[in-house]
C-alpha cells in the first residue's frame, strides 16, 4: 500500500500492534542481555552487562518467591544453571523485575554466581526459562540456536520450543561500540506483548533494563534527507547500530567512509552508507517500528574477480528488511549457493525483506552468481534452504544488469498478512503471518580475501531516499503512465488527496490536474526512459501499455573478517 493508506486501514494496524499483551500472559520474559562484547566484537569476561527482565502485563501484583531463572541448554536437552528468585520478590501491574550484575541499571536482584563473574556462559545454545514455584513453563527465551548445528531444536524440550518458535538463530551479543552508539540487548518490541514466536516478538534495541522498551510506530520508515547535512554526519537520533552508525557520503567521491566513486542518486545529492571500514558484519536498525520502506539502494553488479588468486570462496551479504537480525550480520544463504561446505548458518534474519549477494566460488566447486533474492525470513532459523525455515519469495539475477540505482521497497499489512514488494517498476506479491512487528533494518557483510587492501572491491549498503514529488504520478508508483490517468479521469471532482500529493494543490481533482498528467506523461523514478505512447484525452477508455527502462550504472565490491564465535 501506499504511505497514505486510507486512515481505517491505519488505525486497525496500530490496533493490531497495541492489542493488550494479558491475552498472551501475566509475566514474561521481557528483555535479555546474555553476552557483552568488546567495541571490536571480542569477548569479555566477566560480562558485567547481563541481565534478564520479567514484566508484568496483567492487572495484579504476583509473588516471585520460589520463582526461577532457568539456563537450558538446547544442544545437549537439559538444564544447566538456575537463578532462584529471593522470598519475598514481587511484581507489581505494569511493572519491571530485573536479574542481573551489580553494574546493571534498575537491577532487583542480584545473585551470588553474578558478583564478578558471568550470569550466562557463552558461545552455547540456551534459552532462558522462566519456572514458577510449582516449576511449571511460564516463558522462554532462546538464542544462539545456529550451535545446535544440524540437529536444530529437535532435541529440546518440545514445551520450550513451543514457547519460543525458531528462537534467536544468530549470536546475540551487545558491543561495546562508542557514544553515541546505544548499548544493544535483545528485547521486546511492545513490553508483555508475547506470541510464542521469539523471533516476531523480539528485537535488537536499546537497552532499557526495569524500563519501557516500546519504540514509536511509524507506518513507513521515512530515509532522512541528507543533502543538508556535512559529509561524515552519523545519523544517531535516526538509526541504532551493533557497530557503526549510518553515515553521510557524497557517492561521487571516494573516501575512507566510501570505497569508491560512484554515480549520484536519482533523488541527487548526498547518500547514506552503512558499513564498519574495520571489516566484518555490521547491523543497523531504525529507531521506530515500521510496516514499509521505500529506498533506492546502490548494487554494483561487476565480477568481483578475486578467486583466481585465492581460490577461496568470496562473498558480500546485504540485507534490506523489516524485522530485525544479529548484531554481527552474519551472511545468510537463502539460495544454497554459498557456504558450500558448511551446513547451517548463523544469520539472525526475522521478517521480510531484500537480500543481495555476490558470491564468486573457488575453482571446480559452486557457481558464482550475482543475486538480488526477496525472502520471508519468518521469526528466524537457519537461512539454508534445505532447513525450510526460510521462504525465498523471488530471485532475480543481477548479473543480466549494469551496476546501478535501484529502486527497493516492501509494504506490509498486519492484518491481512499481505506485503507487496518493489523492485524499481516490478512488484511482487505474496502473504505472510500476520501482526507482523519489527524494525527497518540493514545488514552487510564481506567475506574477501583482499579485503584489507582492496577496498575498492567493497560493496556495502548506500542507500537514499526516494522523492515522492513526482507530478501527475497519481497512484505513486514511480512512473507518470495511463493507470494516472485513470485515476484522475475516476475521481474528477473528488478530494484532491487520491492524487498523493502529486497534483496541482487544488482541493479537489480538476482539470489543471490532467493537464499536469499530460505535461509529465512518461517521466519516471528513477531516473530513465519510458516508451511513450498517445496521450489519451479527457473521456477517452484507451488503456496504454508502457515499456520502462531504469537501470543507471557503475562498478564493483566486496569482503569479511569479524568471527561470529570471536
Amino acid at each position: 500500500m501506499h504511505p497514505r493508506r486510507s486512515f481505517a486501514v491505519t488505525m486497525a494496524c496500530l490496533a493490531t500492534l497495541m492489542a493488550t499483551p494479558a491475552v498472551f500472559g501475566q509475566i514474561v520474559i521481557n528483555e535479555v542481555v546474555k553476552e557483552e562484547r568488546s567495541v571490536s566484537g571480542g569477548a569479555l569476561a566477566p560480562d558485567v552487562r547481563e541481565f534478564v527482565e520479567l514484566f508484568n502485563a496483567g492487572e495484579s501484583s504476583v509473588d516471585l518467591s520460589g520463582w526461577s531463572i532457568v539456563g537450558y541448554d538446547l544442544a545437549l536437552g537439559f538444564d544447566s544453571f538456575i537463578f532462584g528468585l529471593p522470598t519475598g520478590a514481587t511484581i507489581a501491574p505494569g511493572a519491571y523485575y530485573v536479574l542481573g550484575g551489580t553494574s546493571v541499571a534498575n537491577v532487583n536482584f542480584v545473585p551470588n554466581e553474578g558478583v564478578g563473574t558471568d550470569l550466562f556462559p557463552d558461545l552455547q545454545a540456551q534459552a532462558l526459562l522462566l519456572r514458577d514455584g510449582s516449576s511449571n513453563l511460564i516463558d522462554a527465551v532462546g538464542y544462539d540456536v545456529f550451535r545446535t548445528g544440524t540437529t536444530g531444536l529437535t532435541i529440546a524440550d518440545p514445551d520450550i520450543v513451543t514457547q519460543i518458535g525458531s528462537g534467536f538463530h544468530g549470536p546475540l551479543i551487545s558491543p561495546n561500540a562508542g557514544a553515541p552508539i546505544s548499548r544493544i540487548s535483545y528485547s521486546r518490541y511492545r513490553d508483555g506483548v508475547d506470541t510464542n514466536r521469539n523471533g516476531y516478538d523480539f528485537g535488537i534495541l536499546p537497552l532499557t533494563p526495569g524500563a519501557s522498551n516500546n519504540p514509536v510506530f511509524n507506518e513507513s520508515h521515512t530515509v532522512p534527507n541528507v543533502d543538508s547535512l556535512a559529509v561524515g554526519t552519523t545519523l544517531s537520533t535516526e538509526y541504532n547500530t551493533s557497530f557503526v552508525l549510518p553515515t553521510v557520503i557524497d557517492p561521487t567521491v571516494a573516501s575512507a567512509i566510501n570505497p569508491r566513486a560512484i554515480p549520484a542518486s536519482p533523488q541527487g545529492g548526498n547518500a547514506i552508507v552503512a558499513w564498519d571500514a574495520t571489516g566484518g558484519g555490521n547491523a543497523v536498525y531504525s529507531r521506530d517500528l515500521v510496516n514499509s520502506f521505500d529506498l533506492y539502494a546502490y548494487f554494483d553488479t561487476t565480477p568481483l574477480g578475486v578467486t583466481a588468486s585465492t581460490n577461496d570462496e568470496e562473498w558480500e551479504s546485504t540485507t534490506y528488511g523489516i524485522g530485525s537480525t544479529d548484531p554481527l550480520f552474519n551472511s545468510p544463504d537463502p539460495s544454497g549457493g554459498i557456504f558450500v561446505s558448511t551446513a547451517t548458518t548463523a544469520n539472525g534474519n526475522t521478517g521480510i525483506g531484500w537480500v543481495y549477494q555476490q558470491y564468486e566460488a573457488p575453482e571446480g566447486v559452486g557457481e558464482t552468481f550475482t543475486r538480488l533474492m526477496l525472502v520471508d525470513f519468518g521469526d528466524g532459523g537457519d537461512s539454508k534452504p534445505d532447513s525450510g525455515q526460510w521462504t525465498l519469495i523471488q530471485t532475480i539475477d543481477m548479473s543480466l544488469v549494469d551496476a546501478g540505482w535501484f529502486r527497493l521497497g516492501i509494504d506490509y499489512d498486519p492484518v491481512t498478512g499481505n506485503v507487496v514488494a518493489r523492485f524499481d517498476d516490478q512488484t511482487f506479491n505474496f502473504t505472510t503471518e500476520t501482526d507482523l512487528t519489527g524494525t527497518f533494518f540493514v545488514g552487510y557483510r564481506e567475506a574477501i580475501t583482499a579485503e584489507q587492501t582492496r577496498f575498492d572491491l567493497l560493496n556495502p549498503p548506500i542507500f537514499d531516499l526516494v522523492s515522492q514529488n513526482l507530478p501527475g504520478d497519481y497512484n505513486g508508483n514511480g512512473v507518470v503512465d495511463a493507470a494516472d490517468y485513470t485515476l484522475w479521469r475516476d475521481n474528477l471532482g473528488n478530494d484532491s488527496a487520491v492524487l498523493n500529493g502529486n497534483g496541482t494543490g487544488a482541493q479537489t481533482v480538476v482539470q489543471a490536474d490532467y493537464d499536469l498528467w499530460k505535461s509529465s506523461f512518461g517521466n519516471v523514478l528513477p531516473t530513465g526512459s519510458a516508451s511513450l505512447a498517445s496521450v489519451p484525452e479527457p473521456g477517452s477508455i484507451v488503456l496504454l501499455s508502457l515499456g520502462l527502462a531504469a537501470f543507471a550504472c557503475r562498478r564493483r565490491r566486496s569482503i569479511g573478517r569479524r568471527s561470529i564465535d570471536s
